[in-house]
C-alpha cells in the first residue's frame, strides 16, 4: 500500500482556528438545538390533534418542558393552548419514532447503493466492486436474453426463459445475475464450501441439452437423476461400482477405431492419465511415444473385431502385440504406416521399448479388474451411441473414485474425449456451427479423476461450438500439477467466468487473484495540533487492494468472488438447489434414488 501523490495539498489552519473545548461546545450546542426542534415539532402536533393552533413559545419552552413532564403546559407563554401531558408526550414520542424511522430507512437505502463507501465490513460492498447495476447491465437478464439469436439460434422468433440460454450465478445484492451457455466457467474451491451444492447441481438441473457430469461421488447423480431422467435417458458409467449399483452402462473403447481419428483421439486420451507427470524426466516424449503404440493397437483391435479383453493381453507384452501388427499389415483398410510405427515400437532398443509398454500398461490397467473389463467389454445390442446420447439431450453420470481414479482416469478422459469429439463433428455441420441446444460438461474434481488433455481447448473453443464447460478445481495449484503450469494458467485465461470461494490456503494463489482484483484509491485524513492549540490538515490518497487474501481467504459460505470477462469484480451471493422452487420434489428424487441405490435397482434402465 504506497501512498500516492495526495489529491489536495496540505491545509494548515491559522492560529486560533479552535480549539477541541470549543468543537465539543459547538457540536453539543447544534445537538441540542435539533432536539429542540424535534420537542417542539411533538407540542405542536399536540396541539393540531386537540384542535388548537400553533402554539406560543420555541425551542426554549419545548426543552423547559423536560423539567416538568407532569404538566408540560406549564412551562409555555399560554399553557391552554396545549393539551394534557397524556396526549402531549404521546405526540412527543411519535414525532421522535417518525425521524428514527425515516433516519433507518435513509440508511439502509445509502447501504444498498453502496454509498458507505468507507465501509469494509460486509464484502459486498467493498470499493472498488462492480455494484449491482454495474454487473446487472453485463450479466443481467436481459442483457442474458439479448444474445439468444447468437448462442441459441433455434430460439429466434420465440420467447425464452433465462434458462434456456444461460446458467444463473447468483445476486449481487439482489441484482440475479447469469452467464450465457457459450461461456466457460472455472470454479475454484477447497472441499466442503459448497460447489455442488451451489453451482454443480443447479447448472446440471437447468442445463438445455445434454450433460456428462464427472464425480467421485454420487451426491450429484441422487439429487438430479430424476428431474433428468424426465427430460431425456440417463446413464451412468461406473467401472469402480462406486455406487454399487448393477448393470450400469458399458462403453467400449475399441468401438469407432476403425476410423484413424477416432483412434488419435482415443489413444490421447488413455496416455493423458497413464502416469507421465511433470515430475517425468522427458514426460512429453514418452506420453507421445505412449499415445502412438495405443492407437495403433486400437486401431488393429476394431479391424479385427476384437474385445477389451484383447486390448489388455496386448499391453501386457510386447510381444503379443505382434497379433496387432499382423493385423495392420493384412487388412485393407489399416492407416498406411500404423503397422510400421507399431513394429518400430515393439522391435525398439529394449529399453525404450519398455519405457514405451511401461506407459500403455498403465493406461489399460483398470482392465485387470473383472468389474471394469465388464464395463468396458458390452455385447452387441449394448454399445453407447455419442451421437444418439447428443441427439436425445440425454445424461451421463460418469462416476470414479479419486482414490483408486489412477487406474481408471485413462479410461474416463477416453470416455470424455470420445464424447467431445462426436460434439464437435456433429457441431460443425449444425446450423451456426454451433450444438443447438448445448452440451454441458460438469466436470467435477475433474483434476482428481484424470488431466482431460483437452481442457485448455474446450474451455477456449468450446462455447462457440456449443458445448459449455464447467471445470471445477480444488485450487489453482492442483490445477497446475495435473496439467503443468503453462496448461494451467491457459485454462485460467479461457475461462471467461471465475467463481472464487472462500477458504483458499496457498498464499500464492490467493496473492494473485488479489492483484487481480485491482486497488482502489482510499483517502486518509490527518490532523495534527501544535503546542498552542493551533491545528493543520492533510489529506493524502493511497492504493490498497479491493480485496486482500486475508479477505479472501475468509469469505463466508455461500458467497464468491466473480470474474466476468471485462467487467469489474463482484461478491456475489450463491443460490444452493435447497432454495430452489422444485427443491421439495428434489429431495424426493434423492431419497427415492437412495433408496433404489441401497436396493440394488439400475437406475439408468429405470430412467430409459
Amino acid at each position: 500500500m504506497t501512498p500516492r501523490q495526495a489529491r489536495r495539498p496540505a491545509r494548515g489552519s491559522a492560529p486560533g482556528q479552535g480549539s477541541p473545548l470549543a468543537d465539543l461546545a459547538l457540536i453539543l450546542l447544534v445537538g441540542m438545538l435539533v432536539f429542540g426542534a424535534l420537542l417542539w415539532s411533538g407540542a405542536v402536533l399536540a396541539a393540531f390533534v386537540t384542535g388548537r393552533g400553533v402554539p406560543a413559545g420555541g425551542i426554549g419552552a419545548a426543552l423547559a418542558a423536560l423539567g416538568r413532564p407532569g404538566s408540560p403546559a406549564a412551562v409555555w407563554p399560554v399553557p391552554g393552548a396545549l393539551p394534557g401531558a397524556a396526549i402531549y408526550w404521546v405526540c412527543t414520542a411519535l414525532v421522535l419514532l417518525a425521524v428514527a424511522a425515516l433516519g433507518w430507512i435513509a440508511w439502509r437505502v445509502a447501504a444498498g447503493r453502496g454509498l458507505a463507501r468507507g465501509d469494509r465490513t460486509d464484502v459486498r460492498n467493498l470499493p472498488g466492486l462492480a455494484g449491482p447495476r454495474e454487473a446487472g447491465g453485463v450479466a443481467g437478464r436481459e442483457a442474458l436474453l439479448r444474445r439468444t439469436a447468437q448462442v441459441r439460434p433455434s430460439l429466434v422468433g420465440t420467447r425464452p426463459t433465462p434458462e434456456q440460454v444461460g446458467y444463473r450465478l447468483g445476486h449481487a445484492r439482489g441484482r440475479e445475475l447469469w452467464c450465457a451457455v457459450e461461456d466457460s466457467a472455472l470454479l475454484v474451491g477447497p472441499p466442503r464450501m459448497g460447489k455442488g451444492l451451489h453451482v454443480v447441481i443447479p447448472w446440471v438441473l437447468d442445463a438445455p441439452g445434454a450433460v456428462i457430469a464427472t464425480s467421485t461421488r454420487p451426491d450429484t447423480l441422487a439429487v438430479t437423476h430424476r428431474a433428468r431422467a424426465a427430460r431425456g435417458p440417463v446413464a451412468i458409467f461406473d467401472p469402480q461400482r462406486l455406487a454399487g449399483l448393477p448393470g450400469g452402462l458399458r462403453w467400449s473403447p475399441v468401438r469407432g477405431c476403425e476410423s484413424p481419428r477416432t483412434a488419435l483421439v482415443r489413444a490421447r486420451g488413455l496416455a493423458a492419465g497413464a502416469g507421465y507427470g511433470r515430475t517425468v524426466s522427458d514426460s512429453d516424449f514418452w506420453s507421445g511415444q505412449t499415445e502412438a503404440a495405443l492407437r495403433c493397437l486400437l486401431h488393429a483391435a476394431a479391424l479385427d473385431g476384437r474385445r477389451a479383453l484383447d486390448l489388455y493381453r496386448w499391453s501386457l507384452n510386447p510381444g503379443a502385440a505382434n497379433d496387432a501388427i499382423t493385423v495392420l499389415h493384412r487388412h485393407p483398410d489399416a492407416a498406411d504406416g500404423w503397422a510400421d510405427a507399431l513394429e518400430s515400437a515393439v522391435h525398439a532398443d529394449p529399453r525404450t521399448r519398455d519405457s514405451v509398454w511401461l506407459g500403455v500398461r498403465q493406461a489399460l490397467a483398470a482392465l485387470a479388474d473383472p468389474d471394469v473389463l465388464h464395463a468396458l467389454d458390452p455385447g452387441p445390442g449394448d454399445r453407447f451411441d455419442p451421437g444418439a446420447f447428443l441427439a436425445d439431450s440425454g445424461t451421463l453420470f460418469l462416476l470414479a473414485s479419486a482414490v483408486s481414479s489412477g487406474t481408471c482416469a485413462p479410461l474416463v478422459a477416453a470416455f470424455v474425449e470420445d464424447i467431445t469429439e462426436t460434439a464437435r463433428a456433429r457441431a460443425a455441420r449444425s446450423p451456426g456451427a454451433r450444438l443447438d441446444p448445448p452440451l454441458l460438461l460438469a466436470l467435477d474434481e475433474i483434476a482428481n479423476l484424470t488431466p482431460l488433455p483437452s481442457l485448455p481447448s474446450l474451455m477456449a473453443e468450446g462455447g462457440g461450438s456449443g458445448i459449455t464447460t464447467l471445470a471445477v478445481l480444488q485450487s489453482l495449484a492442483q490445477a497446475r500439477h495435473r496439467w503443468g503450469e503453462h496448461a494451467a494458467d491457459a485454462i485460467w485465461d479461457a475461462a471467461t467466468v471465475k467463481l472464487i470461494l472462500g477458504g483458499l490456503g496457498k498464499a500464492r494463489d490467493l496473492e494473485d487473484v488479489a492483484r487481480l482484483l485491482g486497488d482502489t484509491d482510499e483517502s486518509t485524513t490527518t490532523w495534527t495540533r501544535g503546542y498552542s492549540g493551533d491545528r493543520s490538515q492533510s489529506m493524502s490518497v493511497r492504493q490498497v487492494p479491493v480485496m486482500p487474501a486475508s479477505v479472501l481467504r475468509t469469505l463466508p459460505f455461500g458467497t464468491a468472488v466473480l470474474l466476468l470477462r471485462h467487467t469489474r469484480p463482484a461478491v456475489i451471493d450463491l443460490t444452493p438447489w435447497t432454495q430452489r422452487p422444485d427443491a421439495d420434489a428434489l429431495r424426493a428424487g434423492q431419497t427415492a434414488v437412495e433408496a433404489d441405490t441401497a436396493a440394488g435397482v439400475a437406475l439408468d434402465r429405470e430412467a430409459s
